[in-house]
């Protein structure tokens, strides 16, 4: 039998790994033994479990206890032998004897391939037929399970490797482990194509490295690769990623490798095998952006809220062309007289089956996937006609507040965008305030404050929401174009429960003063904080204790 025509076309990885995947194939214990050297050049998985790893050693040591090699061919005293032959009765339970092949190995050395098989099985075994002569259909199957890039095997025959040997050992547990690369595509952006390919590479011969001819990892795609274990507790599995990682990471390129792994826990072993790496997938997103998390284990509630998401992306485009989304008013009002002075515009979802679905559920999703660029400017739409209609009616309209989201400040002509709306509706710039979360001023103050500045310049009024929250808010108030500063509730509720913490609203609503900017408190939800804020001299409220959102025919029952 010739093994370099079996592995013709094949690197030195590549072919290891085809003879691994034919001499794995069944339950028979697989030796290579090189003719003039005399030395153990292979030995299969269950090979490997009968003796443990003996690649390298010289045959008639390890199975004679000889020196020097036996008289004839290397390996004609195997026959006499029982240390193979015991173990492997003790473990099958049956007779066992000896099936001997001259081969051609894949570099071409002249070797013995002994096998050892169950005695009853001798006669239906042909080592240099049935189990390794290949058809030529067979071979490209064989080539069809091996990554073309990385020479370690692919995703197809992860799946049946993975499912095979899951199913049939019931008594262990199994991890699935998915991993990719952090921010792979800016590799390739920045250094180009061959270098990615060399990382993917550098990530397979790590894997390989680790598991060595197990076949138990692969490539799946682009930059995302997989393996499974076996494991008696999760630290098991958190020392292989801890090792993996580390080797990873201890490249020679010129930049950080950083990955990130989602572990699967097997527990139903009747689900596909590619949907366990689905769930492992999914694990592995939620530790995206979070630099202390590297990996984490699947749990079903990952599963109901992708699912959420996905139901959420599914209806938005069409809840936008059907208007589901509602502009709900939160009023304020002055302290002094408690008069009402304006309201700040707030989006709603009316879905027609599931009902309200509350901001908190498709906000965050939407500033993550950018349709919050949609829908903000649908919502600042919306207050445009509505103050249109009321200067129509004759009443003199009171400032609607609309959000301002970061990525109108990075994807958009945010000024082109508002002045076109106050054209189109031939309102004042003054009767739409702009709400500016403190937190942008954290990506980029400079380039933010140059598009501040040429809104105030065209007339828009300007707030800082959430006032207190995070950024340098004396730096804030200082440097930036803004005409009004919103405290946070958060910082109210923590600061007016000390002595010190009242002195510290005080001295920020008096700074404040100092500066000529208005000071409106959000969340006010107690008599507490209306008595406190009249004394700190705050001038403008907006939370429960006055009114909650609402929606605009509501609204309109106010006087003004």
């Amino acid at each position: 039998m010739n093994f370099g025509e079996i592995t013709e076309g094949l690197d030195v990885e590549g072919a290891k790994h085809v003879i691994d995947s034919i001499l794995n194939a069944g339950f028979s214990a697989t030796i290579v033994i090189n003719r003039s050297s005399f030395e153990i050049i292979y030995e299969n998985k269950k090979a490997r479990e009968l003796i443990g790893s003996k690649i390298g050693c010289a045959c008639h040591e390890v199975f004679c206890t000889k020196e020097v090699p036996c008289q004839g061919c290397p390996i004609v005293s195997l026959e006499n032998t029982s240390i193979l032959i015991s173990k492997y009765e003790e473990l099958f339970d049956e007779k066992a004897t000896w099936v001997f092949s001259n081969i051609q190995w894949f570099d071409g050395k002249d070797a013995i391939m002994a096998t050892l098989v169950k005695l009853e099985d001798k006669q239906n075994i042909s080592i240099s037929n049935d189990v390794i002569e290949l058809s030529d259909d067979k071979r490209n199957l064989r080539k069809s399970e091996v990554d073309n890039l990385t020479n370690i095997p692919n995703y197809a025959k992860f799946y049946i490797d993975a499912e095979s040997t899951i199913r049939s050992n019931l008594d262990k547990q199994y991890a699935i482990i998915v991993f990719d690369i952090d921010r792979f595509k800016n590799i390739n952006d920045l250094y180009g194509m061959s270098k990615g390919d060399e990382v993917l590479k550098f990530v397979g011969n790590v894997l390989r490295d680790t598991f060595g001819c197990s076949g138990n990892y692969a490539r799946m795609h682009s930059d995302m690769f997989s393996f499974y274990m076996e494991y008696d507790r999760k630290i098991d599995i958190i020392r292989v990623i801890e090792k993996i990682r580390k080797k990873i990471s201890s490249n020679g390129v010129d930049f950080d490798l950083n990955t990130s792994f989602g572990i699967y826990l097997v527990q139903d072993r009747g689900v596909p095998i590619n949907l366990m790496c689905d769930r492992a997938m999914v694990a592995s997103k939620t530790t995206k952006g979070d630099v202390m998390r590297f990996c984490a284990f699947y749990d079903e509630q990952y599963r109901e809220d992708m699912l959420r998401i996905s139901e959420i992306e599914h209806d938005m485009h069409k809840a936008l062309e059907e208007r589901q989304f509602q502009m709900y008013l939160q009023p304020k009002f002055r302290l002094d007289t408690e008069a009402l002075c304006g309201a700040e515009v707030l989006a709603r979802w009316l879905h027609p089956s599931k009902g309200i679905i509350p901001p908190v559920d498709f906000i965050p999703l939407f500033e993550k996937n950018g349709f919050i660029l949609k829908l903000d400017e649908y919502m600042w739409e919306e207050a445009c006609k509505t103050l249109r209609s009321w200067i129509d009616e004759g009443r003199e309209p009171i400032p609607l507040s609309v959000n301002i989201s970061r990525y109108h400040i990075n994807h958009n002509n945010l000024e082109n965008v508002l002045m076109g709306l106050v054209k189109k509706y031939d309102i004042k710039p003054e009767y739409l305030h702009l709400e500016i979360t403190e937190s942008l001023f954290l990506d980029n103050p400079e380039e933010l404050n140059r598009v501040l500045e040429r809104l105030k310049k065209q007339g828009f009024f300007l707030e800082v929401d959430d006032f207190g929250s995070g950024y340098s808010s004396l730096n804030l108030i200082r440097n930036i174009s803004v005409d009004t500063i919103k405290i946070d509730k958060d910082f109210l509720d923590s600061e007016i429960a000390s002595e010190k913490g009242q002195i510290v609203v005080n001295h920020t609503i008096d700074m404040a003063k100092d500066l000529r900017l208005q000071v409106i408190a959000e969340g006010v939800e107690t008599k507490a904080h209306v008595d406190f804020l009249k004394k700190s001299r705050c001038d403008i409220a907006q939370g429960y204790y006055f009114a909650k959102p609402m929606p605009l025919d509501e609204f309109m029952k106010f006087d003004f």
